[in-house]
């Protein structure tokens, strides 16, 4: 697609697939261990707050180049390319909740809840990022 810069994107691919790969390292431990250890929460939490910045500056440089839109929230950028068929709707909408916890930990640290954390970590949020991933590329790929 005309307008996307494909290195600016790629690079905040690496960041996802880097952020990802640490963070299955915590998808391994029992729940309750994670729970108990705070370096491990900070270090999920910081991860967590990297691969979600990747995807939202992914999916404003997307929506500003392909719509020519910039929403005002976060989390509205993913429901934007879903209304517009770029990625899947149902992943856009779990990347806004995604983007809606990122919020949380930057904005209200001391509200966190580390078993939510120790849910997306072990659940599908990090496959969501995955499927953006490839249905993002697939849109600049095609046009090469």
């Amino acid at each position: 697609m005309t307008g996307i810069h494909t290195e600016k994107v790629y690079a905040k691919f690496r960041d996802i697939r880097e952020s990802i790969e640490r963070l299955r390292q915590f998808a391994a431990m029992p729940r309750a261990e994670f729970l108990e250890d705070r370096d491990s929460q900070d270090i999920a939490g910081f991860r967590l707050i990297v691969v979600t910045e990747a995807a939202i500056d992914t999916c404003l440089h997307v929506a500003a180049k392909t719509l020519n839109q910039v929403p005002e929230e976060y989390a509205g950028c993913f429901r934007l390319l879903g209304e517009h068929q770029l990625i899947d709707q149902e992943v856009a909408s779990r990347l806004a909740k995604m983007a809606r916890f990122r919020n949380l930990l930057v904005h209200r640290y001391w509200e966190i809840d580390y078993g939510r954390m120790y849910d997306i970590i072990t659940g599908d949020d990090l496959a969501d990022l995955e499927i953006f991933m490839r249905q993002i590329g697939r849109l600049f790929d095609s046009a090469l």
